[in-house]
């Protein structure tokens, strides 16, 4: 096949006929002295592209085209042809004259005037009949802004237009730009429309541009017009000034079908519903037989009040809320003007507001299969899912899941001694159950009304029992959580869980217990002992992005948890006996006592639609204290993995420059610093590519015998960072994208002080493979 493919490539010229011509390249060149515009930023507007090529080489899709192009293909060709071949680009005298067109219109209007764009073939082997067409655009000097008015003839309209100025798009001195003003004519149309102008659109807006001033300056007059209105008993026209609209009544119809007959009955209740220091407001719900939800629970969700003008930004805001509930399919917003004006108060124009929601079913069963990726191992997993959307009549959620998966981890010797549990080639079973309870408001004993409704807070009560099997040792993990969540703002989040309950009890292997029973360290026997884990935490988001706009945008998360500190207080007001080794328990399991608190901070560059750079600081400390030694097994700190240092295996490097023989545990610190960078960009299709480097390590707060160098000091830690690098493939499906990166390490903290630069030893055999869904950060 291959060298069938090679032969097609090498005779493409024999697909073509004397007047066909190959397009392999567009070539886009700026002449003249201003060089304000990117060749990139115009050569999209081309309108012919010449065939995909596979990192800017081989078009293997026109080769597959070509190669399946013929009248005896089966059924596996034709495929071949129709989805994955693709059709030669022969060059087309039209379209490159509507390339040359389209922008020369572009630079006008961008003002750019008067600059000529002209368009050459040239031939790369005109014996095969292959071209490229090369774009030259020769810039003139541009015009810029020079005054800025304003026509408006009614008063009110000018007044909020003037007192808005400085957010106007249009400053003087910048370069014309027609997109701009259709930008401006969004704003200051969106501007009115949050000031009670419910009818105003932005065809009242027009501008006047007067370029005859000289010296490549224009003037700029913003006009907004008044309303029209044509007389009927005489030809002509009047004009008068825009009316502001004030909500009247809010209806809300929570049984809403588009497809239901007119003359189905329905009910209606009159409700008011305190909004703190406000008065309450009224609402009007419309619903068949039997109201189904609570009408508080809707209301916390619409930002609409009657009494006060039409704000834009309220409907979308309430639009978003409403969609959020899951008992709905869809909302759908509306507003009639009132008939009989005069019998409402003041000189007023009013709206009513009509809300229709339409329901989903109440109870939902869901199967579910998944690929997992813990820490790097990978494996598969299912679930099994019921969701009541409405237990309580409030949209509150409840969700019963069952869950089973296999991994296959890789296992350090001590856990291969365990003996052998696999099941095919997975060493790692896991099952569980998990009943959650999701509350659409704070489940607290105040009134939620003295909280704002922008807040979109959300309670969960979630508890659930998890079995874990591996070569050495089974496990039970027992928990139980209670928290909130709220935003502050579009870009603020808040994660508080005063409860949040871990019981963990580890059963090793006879083997295996003989190991522990033979260790000294506290650390390495935490890892696989009961414990109870009592803690409460807490985590700040803060997130810019804009999903609509190719802009850099920035990630933080900070968390802080601290565990055993009640218990603790109990203890000590109770006057509780310590148990045989010397510490307090519940329930004859000993509690954790610690306070920890790290930071993921990221910042990504988009460079294009599909290329970016992504970087990524990680700090987190950990400090064990009073009833605690160390701290439990999985509120520790590791390097190594798919989403992390990705040049050393999972749980495999550190702490500090220890030397990693392989022969013992898991490594855990206590204080963690890693930072990454990592360049993303398109190969081929679904094929993605990424350039890395992880600079990172783990210490300990405190020397231990069995990690030698394992200790942070500030004279030091710099000295054992270790760096590693590599290249990834990314295939990403839309829905599911799955990660192999292979890297090597650059610098290892445990060689020797002068030795630890490696790279004569990097070889192929010694690329670390990591596998991953989704990307690593």
């Amino acid at each position: 096949m291959l060298a069938s493919l090679l032969v097609t490539a090498c005779n493409i010229s024999r697909h073509l006929t004397d007047n066909q011509d190959l397009l392999t390249k567009n070539k886009m060149e700026i002449v003249g002295k201003l060089k304000e515009v990117q060749s990139s930023e115009i050569k999209s507007l081309i309108r012919q592209h010449p065939n995909s090529s596979f990192l800017g080489m081989a078009r293997i899709k026109m080769w597959l085209y070509l190669w399946t192009d013929h009248e005896d293909r089966n059924k596996f060709t034709k495929w071949i042809n129709t989805k994955l071949g693709e059709k030669p680009v022969i060059f087309d005298q039209r379209l490159a004259e509507a390339s040359r067109s389209q922008i020369q219109r572009y630079l006008e209007n961008v003002g750019y005037f008067k600059s000529k764009v002209r368009y050459n073939k040239k031939f790369i082997n005109k014996r095969k009949n292959k071209l490229a067409v090369d774009y030259q655009v020769d810039l003139k000097e541009p015009y810029r802004i020079h005054e800025i008015s304003y026509e408006i003839p009614d008063e009110n309209i000018r007044f909020y237009v003037l007192y808005n100025k400085e957010k106007s798009l249009l400053k003087r001195g910048d370069i014309y730009n027609a997109y701009t003003l259709e930008e401006e004519r969004n704003r200051i149309s969106q501007l009115l429309k949050n000031n009670g102008y419910y009818e105003f659109n932005k065809e009242y807006i027009y501008f006047e541009v007067d370029s005859t001033i000289g010296n490549h300056k224009l003037d700029i007059i913003v006009n907004i017009s008044n309303i029209s209105i044509q007389e009927s008993f005489e030809d002509s026209t009047r004009y008068v000034d825009h009316q502001k609209y004030y909500i009247n009544r809010i209806f809300i119809n929570t049984d809403y079908n588009p497809l239901a007959r007119k003359t189905i009955p329905y009910d209606t209740l009159h409700v008011k519903i305190s909004a703190g220091n406000k008065d309450s407001i009224p609402y009007n719900f419309i619903y068949k037989n039997k109201m189904k939800i609570k009408p508080q629970s809707v209301t916390q969700s619409i930002f609409i009040d009657p009494g006060r003008f039409f704000i834009l930004n309220d409907v979308q805001r309430t639009y978003q809320r409403l969609n959020d509930i899951r008992l709905f399919k869809y909302a759908n917003i509306q507003f009639s003007k009132v008939e009989n004006q005069d019998s409402l108060p003041g000189n007023r124009k009013y709206i009513d507001c009509n809300i229709q929601l339409s329901r989903s079913k109440v109870q939902a069963y869901t199967i579910e299969a998944e690929g997992t990726n813990t820490g790097g191992n990978l494996g598969i997993g299912g679930n099994l899912t019921y969701q009541n959307k409405n237990i309580f009549r409030g949209a509150e959620i409840l969700s019963v899941r069952l869950k089973g998966s296999m991994e296959v981890q890789k296992l350090s010797r001590a856990e291969k001694e365990g003996g052998d549990k696999s099941f095919l080639f997975f060493n790692t079973l896991e099952t569980g159950a998990e009943v959650g309870l999701y509350f659409p408001r704070f489940l607290v004993p105040v009134r939620q009304t003295i909280f704002p409704k922008y807040f979109k807070p959300k309670t969960s009560i979630t508890t659930g029992i998890n079995y874990q099997r591996r070569p050495k040792y089974d496990r039970y993990i027992t928990n139980l959580s209670f928290g909130y969540d709220w935003n502050e703002s579009a870009t603020k989040k808040h994660i508080l869980f005063p409860l949040d309950i871990n019981l963990v009890k580890v059963n090793p292997s006879a083997e295996f217990d003989s190991i522990l029973n033979k260790l000294e360290d506290e650390r390495l026997k935490n890892q696989f002992t009961d414990h109870l884990i009592l803690a409460a935490k807490y985590s700040f988001i803060y997130n810019n992005q804009q999903i609509s706009k190719l802009k850099n945008f920035l990630y933080f998360r900070g968390n802080l948890e601290t565990s055993g500190n009640i218990l603790r207080l109990t203890d000590r007001i109770v006057n509780a006996p310590k148990n045989e080794n010397g510490n307090y328990s519940l329930f004859n399991i000993r509690y954790a006592q610690y306070i920890r608190a790290d930071i993921d901070l990221r910042y990504y560059i988009l460079l294009s639609e599909e290329s970016r750079v992504a970087t990524r600081l990680l700090l987190g400390i950990g400090v064990p204290y009073g009833n605690s030694d160390a701290l439990p097994f999985e509120k520790g700190f590791y390097g190594g993995g798919a989403n992390g240092m990705r040049a050393w295996r999972f749980r495999s490097l550190g702490p500090g420059s220890y030397i990693n023989d392989d022969t013992d545990f898991d490594r855990m610190g206590d204080i963690k610093m890693e930072a990454n960078v990592e360049y993303r960009f398109p190969i081929y299709d679904f094929l993605k590519g990424a350039f890395f480097v992880d600079i990172g390590n783990i210490w300990l707060l405190d020397k231990d015998p069995s990690f030698p160098g394992g200790q942070f000091q500030f004279s030091n830690f710099a000295r054992e960072m270790a760096i590693g690098g590599g290249f990834g493939l990314r295939f990403d499906f839309g829905f599911f994208l799955f990660r192999i990166d292979g890297a090597v390490p650059f610098r290892d903290p445990s060689q020797p002080a002068g030795d630890r630069w490696v790279f004569n030893k990097i070889k192929f055999d010694k690329i670390n493979w990591n596998f991953g869904i989704g990307y690593p950060f």
